[in-house]
């Protein structure tokens, strides 16, 4: 608990405590578990103290001096903290959901598995903070300096990170779905699993980004054009596809090589018009359901379905935590062609079940079909799934992939796919 006679000399305010605090420079605070919350601490000395658990809802610390602080469990919420020195401070557990930290000094400090939603991070700086499976939900980072950040399983979805620079980081499978980069530097910033989806690049130079070619994708991504043009054309092609470009925009996306010799631009253009010419324009996403279990038959699809230039994304049942009902929702929406490969195991499936019924309320609400279910084996005819569900998956024509390791039947049956998937323009 805290300590009373220091809480009291508190309560006289912030000019007294921090007259006090100059005069007994040794004195150890311990204000743990403190009732803080609504008050006025702006520009007030809790260097050194001890505030696990101390709750400051609603209050004011402008230009507070809390470096080398324990907030461990601290609550935080909706708090103004403007201008406030952090760092190396423990925020471990901490809860700051709605707090203004715009322009605090975070240098150092350990913000581990603490809570950051909606967030205002306006100008801070977060010099080697770790962010350890830390929440940034919907945070605004506009202009922070995030270099040697270290991130670990940080969840940065929604987040603005409009001029920020995250040079040097690595965010190795950080989720980055609806985040914002928008003049953001990412110098030898590493994607390395990534997840990516509904991410927006504006303005931005990625051609001395790390791992894009390794990313996640469960949705399509927007690349805005000046993005391509100050990359000079060298974004990793397999992030275009997954971002969503057609092979006729990755092409075009190549152009912005101020290194290309002539007879490059020359064999460029020619496979714009040639692909032009050949390939089908894809007006309907394809969103892919399967068991993990039949992984090396979806990676032969896949591979058939790049060398035909056709977009598509998997599921997002092993891809992040969180809510999967509404984020495997949210990717049937944005991709509404699902692809449904039934087999043993995937039957067997709750989510791939879950995924059904998805794609059959979405027909209902379009007025077209969306389900187009494939099978490996027969088991699919005697599956524990609903009546009503195996009533409506047996309404479609299924195709037959059981011989799928021959790749003369497997083309066979994927040029049959292919003509019957109602996804392309029919001009």
């Amino acid at each position: 608990m805290a300590n009373e006679e220091q809480l009291a000399i508190l309560k006289q305010g912030v000019n007294v405590w921090n007259q006090w605090r100059e005069e007994n420079p040794e004195v150890k605070i311990d204000l743990k578990r403190a009732k803080l919350d609504g008050q006025d601490f702006s520009m007030i000395n809790f260097q050194n103290a001890d505030l696990e658990y101390s709750d400051f809802q609603n209050t004011k610390l402008a230009k507070s001096n809390l470096s080398d602080t324990i907030l461990v469990s601290a609550d935080f919420r909706h708090a103004s903290l403007w201008g406030a020195n952090l760092s190396r401070a423990n925020l471990t557990k901490s809860n700051f959901n709605s707090a203004n930290l715009n322009g605090t000094n975070l240098q150092n400090a350990d913000l581990s598995l603490a809570q950051f939603t909606k967030v205002g991070f306006f100008y801070a700086e977060f010099q080697d903070a770790k962010l350890y499976r830390t929440n940034f939900l919907n945070a605004d980072f506009s202009n922070s300096n995030l270099r040697k950040a270290k991130f670990d399983g940080t969840k940065l979805k929604g987040a603005n990170l409009s001029k920020a620079d995250l040079s040097g980081v690595t965010l190795f499978g950080v989720e980055l779905r609806q985040t914002q980069f928008d003049d953001t530097i990412v110098v030898n910033t590493n994607f390395n699993e990534s997840i990516f989806g509904e991410t927006f690049f504006c303005n931005c130079d990625l051609s001395e980004s790390l791992g894009l070619e390794t990313s996640m994708y469960i949705g399509p991504s927007t690349i805005g054009t000046d993005t391509l043009q100050k990359s000079k054309g060298k974004i990793p092609v397999e992030f275009l596809r997954g971002s969503g470009l057609s092979d006729i925009d990755i092409e075009y996306a190549k152009l912005a090589n101020p290194e290309l010799t002539a007879q490059e631009v020359s064999e460029i253009t020619h496979k714009i018009f040639e692909l032009k010419d050949t390939r089908p324009i894809q007006i309907s996403p394809l969103f892919i359901s399967y068991s993990h279990a039949n992984m090396s038959f979806v990676e032969k699809l896949e591979a058939k379905l790049i060398e035909k230039g056709i977009r598509f994304w998997r599921d997002v049942h092993n891809a992040t935590a969180g809510r999967l009902e509404t984020q495997i929702d949210r990717a049937i929406r944005h991709n509404p062609t699902v692809l449904l490969i039934l087999s043993e195991s995937s039957t067997k499936s709750d989510w791939v079940e879950h995924e059904v019924r998805l794609a059959r309320k979405l027909e209902k609400e379009i007025g077209r079909d969306v389900l187009c279910p494939i099978a490996l084996d027969d088991s699919w005819k005697t599956s524990k799934w609903p009546e009503r569900i195996m009533e409506q998956v047996t309404e479609y024509n299924i195709l037959d992939f059981s011989k799928w390791d021959d790749d003369t039947k497997f083309d066979e049956m994927f040029t049959k796919l292919i003509d019957g998937l109602d996804m392309f323009y029919k001009g």
